[in-house]
C-alpha cells in the first residue's frame, strides 16, 4: 500500500489517548503499519486537545513541529483531528496552509476512508466521539488502562466548551462496557481507570437513573481486575448507593476524583456549579474517611474576589483532598465565562493559584507524615536511574505522586508487590 506508515501524536486527557487508540485500530485493520519515528513516516495525524489555553497551545506547537517535518518531505501528509480541529477549523485552515486535512469529534469512524482522499476538510460540526472497543488497540505496554462510559456532557458550566466539542451526555450501554473491560483483562490490564465528561450520570440517559453504581459491580466482578478506579465525577450526582459501592468492593479503589472548581457560591454560580460543593465533600470525609479524594481548582475566575479566594483557600487548609490540580482560569471565546466583566489579571491569578498550590503542599507534607511506618500494595511501573517508580491504590496514574523503591532485581514491572514507607521528599513517598 502507498503512503502506508501513519504516525500519531495524541495530546490531551486520558479520554484522547482511548479515543487515539480505537483511531489507530482502524487504521491497523485497512492494512496501515503504524510508525513512531515522525521522521520516517507517510501520514502524520495530531489528535487534538483545545479545553484550556495550555493545551490549544501544545496542540499548534505539535501541528508547527510536523509542518518543519513536512518542509524536508514533501510527500508527508499532515492531518489533524479531534477537538482543535473541531474548535478553530477555519482559522487553522489559514494559518497553516500545509495541513491536507481535518477530523472534527463526529466522524471519527470515517477517519480511514476520509484520509485515503488527497485533502478533506470533514464536517467538523458534528460533536460526537469513538468508543468502538472493539478496534482499539492498547499504545503503552503497562497493565493500566483507561476505559470510557460515556460521551459528551449535560451540564452548562459557564467556563467550559466540552458540550460544543462533544455534543450532549451519551451514556454507553453495559454490555459494550463489561464487554470491552473483559477484552482489556484478557490482554494483561490490572488497573481499570473510569473516565468519561461527567462519570456519575452514567445511565440517566439509557437507563433512566443513575447507573455508575451497578456497573461498578459489574465490572468488579472481572477478577483479573485489581484496581478499578473512578475518576471525573460531578458532585452533585454522587450518591450513597455509589459511595457504599466503593467502599465495600475490595477491587474498587477507595478513590474518587471530584473536580469541585471552586467553593463559593458566589463564584460556583458564574460558573453555573453546584453550590452546594461544600457539604458534599464533608459528608463524604465523615461518612466514607476511607476514601481518597482527587479534585481540580481554578482560581482567578472573573469576578473572584479577595474574599472568594480567601473562603478557596480556607478550603484547601481542610486537608480533604490528597491530591488537588490547580488551575489558573482560561478565556474561551466560545464559553459563556468570556462574556463576564471584572477579569482577573494573568499576574493575579499566578499569585493566587501558587498560593493555593503551597497551602496544598504543606496537607502534602502532613498525610506523607502519616504514612510512614504503613504497607501498602503498590503497582511498580518505571524505572529511571535505579529507582523504581510505583502507586498504590491512593494514587491515580499520570497525575498523582508515586512511591519510590530501590531497584531490586526481583521487583518485576506490571507485578503487584508489598511495601513498607520508610520516608518521603517533597510529593514522592520512599518505601522498601
Amino acid at each position: 500500500m502507498k503512503n502506508n506508515k501513519v504516525s500519531f501524536i495524541t495530546l490531551g486527557c486520558s479520554k484522547n489517548t482511548v479515543e487515539a487508540e480505537s483511531i489507530i485500530g482502524l487504521f491497523l485493520k485497512e492494512g496501515y503499519e503504524i510508525s513512531g519515528d515522525l521522521s520516517n513516516t507517510d501520514i502524520i495525524i495530531i489528535h487534538t486537545c483545545s479545553f484550556i489555553q495550555d493545551a490549544q497551545a501544545e496542540s499548534h506547537y505539535q501541528i508547527q513541529q510536523a509542518g518543519l517535518l513536512k518542509q524536508k518531505n514533501k510527500n508527508l501528509k499532515i492531518f489533524v483531528s479531534g477537538c482543535l480541529a473541531q474548535l478553530l477549523k477555519d482559522k487553522m485552515q489559514k494559518d497553516y496552509p500545509f495541513i491536507d486535512g481535518y477530523v472534527g469529534t463526529g466522524k471519527f469512524d470515517k477517519i480511514v476512508k476520509l484520509i485515503k482522499k488527497n485533502k478533506f476538510f470533514a464536517d467538523t460540526n458534528c460533536a460526537g466521539g469513538v468508543n468502538n472497543f472493539k478496534s482499539r488497540v492498547l499504545s503503552a505496554n503497562t497493565p493500566s488502562t483507561y476505559i470510557k462510559i460515556s460521551e459528551g456532557c449535560n451540564h452548562r458550566c459557564s467556563y467550559c466548551i466540552i458540550p460544543n466539542l462533544r455534543g450532549n451526555f451519551v451514556s454507553r450501554p453495559i454490555k459494550s462496557i463489561i464487554d470491552e473491560a473483559k477484552a482489556l483483562a484478557d490482554a494483561g490490564i490490572k488497573e481499570l481507570n473510569v473516565i468519561a465528561q461527567d462519570t456519575t450520570s452514567y445511565g440517566i440517559d439509557i437507563y433512566g437513573k443513575l447507573s455508575l453504581a451497578k456497573l461498578l459491580r459489574e465490572l468488579s466482578k472481572i477478577k483479573q481486575l485489581k484496581w478499578i478506579r473512578l475518576l471525573y465525577a460531578y458532585p452533585s450526582t454522587i450518591n450513597k448507593e455509589l459511595l457504599e459501592t466503593i467502599s465495600q468492593t475490595e477491587n474498587i479503589c477507595n478513590y474518587i476524583d471530584i473536580p469541585v472548581q471552586h467553593i463559593s457560591k458566589s463564584v460556583l454560580q458564574n460558573m453555573k456549579r453546584p453550590l452546594n460543593s461544600r457539604k458534599i465533600i464533608e459528608n463524604i470525609k465523615k461518612d466514607f474517611p476511607e476514601i481518597t479524594l482527587r479534585t481540580s481548582l481554578i482560581t482567578g475566575f472573573p469576578n473572584e474576589t479577595e474574599t472568594d479566594f480567601k473562603e478557596l483557600l480556607s478550603f484547601v487548609k481542610q486537608n480533604y483532598f490528597e491530591h488537588i490540580g490547580i488551575f489558573g482560569y482560561s478565556d474561551q471565546k466560545l464559553a459563556k465565562s468570556y462574556k463576564l466583566k471584572n477579569k482577573i489579571s494573568q499576574q493575579l491569578t499566578e499569585k493566587r493559584l501558587q498560593i493555593l498550590a503551597k497551602e496544598q503542599f504543606k496537607n502534602v507534607i502532613q498525610n506523607n507524615k502519616a504514612k510512614i511506618g504503613k504497607s501498602f500494595e503498590v503497582l511498580p511501573e518505571t524505572i529511571s536511574k535505579n529507582k523504581i517508580y510505583c502507586r498504590a491504590y491512593f494514587q491515580a496514574p499520570e497525575i498523582d505522586n508515586t512511591i519510590i523503591v530501590n531497584n531490586n532485581k526481583n521487583i518485576k514491572l506490571g507485578k503487584f508487590i508489598k511495601v513498607n514507607i520508610k520516608s518521603f521528599k517533597d510529593y514522592d513517598l520512599i518505601a522498601k
